[in-house]
């Protein structure tokens, strides 16, 4: 499993761009009557961090908690995938990965262009090259489960944090999904709309820089870091949009 580390690089080789989450530098929002004090708390996250989000932005989306079970098995697809492209064949024979996606009904929880990887070669270098954004996709999802918090830097996974999420927050391929769910404590729902909230506001500011706005930190890409906060606020919002499939997840800003 060490392939993940030598592919894509160890968490203790990178210095994150930190983000202070204490000081407020704008208030100019505290006296709108409609904004929730939930909004104001994560304008103060973005603005303190350098992000510049739109101020009125809505803040009654009609976000649903979705079943505990739907977000395991939506971080348990991500998972056959990174094992299908990043595990070799004689470490892990296909025959044990697909069986683990019958018998937990993963495809369900998969895009037509997800299901198509387990169609191409284990060792498609294009394939590989692409797989990177789950990784992004999945740290929100295993933090419903126990992970460390996401991070708004936009920093990217390394290797050795996927490892962790796959050796650590998730289950087995010769259990079933829908046991190991069963005992698992998760986040509260209020601890989840928040931080999707905060991805929410943080994604406007992203979109806004693609666009050629100063509403970035100093250093941040918008289009590198951008895929990040994009690819993170996916899961997010998937999380507590119950109903919608993960292709259908509602991304505006």
């Amino acid at each position: 499993m060490g392939i993940f580390k030598n592919l894509f690089g160890s968490k203790d080789n990178i210095e994150p761009k930190k983000v202070n989450q204490n000081k407020p530098i704008s208030k100019s929002y505290d006296d709108i009557s409609w904004m929730t004090d939930l909004r104001r708390e994560n304008l103060d996250i973005c603005f303190n961090g350098g992000f510049k989000p739109t101020i009125s932005l809505p803040t009654d989306l009609g976000r649903q908690l979705r079943p505990s079970i739907e977000i395991a098995n939506r971080l348990h697809a991500i998972k056959v995938l990174v094992l299908w492209l990043m595990v070799p064949e004689e470490n892990l024979p296909k025959e044990h990965i697909l069986s683990f996606i019958e018998n937990n009904k993963l495809q369900d929880f998969m895009t037509q262009e997800e299901k198509e990887i387990l169609s191409v070669q284990r060792n498609d270098e294009q394939a590989r090259n692409a797989i990177g954004w789950k990784f992004e996709n999945a740290w929100p999802l295993a933090w419903y489960f126990g992970y460390k918090e996401p991070e708004i830097s936009g920093q990217m996974m390394a290797g050795d944090q996927m490892q962790d999420i796959l050796s650590n927050y998730t289950c087995k391929l010769d259990n079933s999904i829908n046991d190991w769910v069963k005992d698992k404590e998760t986040i509260s729902k209020e601890e989840l709309m928040q931080k999707e909230d905060l991805f929410y506001c943080v994604h406007n500011a992203v979109r806004s820089a693609q666009l050629g706005s100063d509403s970035v930190p100093s250093g941040f890409d918008p289009m590198g870091n951008g895929g990040v906060i994009h690819e993170r606020r996916h899961s997010l919002t998937y999380m507590v949009s119950k109903g919608t499939s993960w292709e259908d997840t509602d991304l505006s800003t």
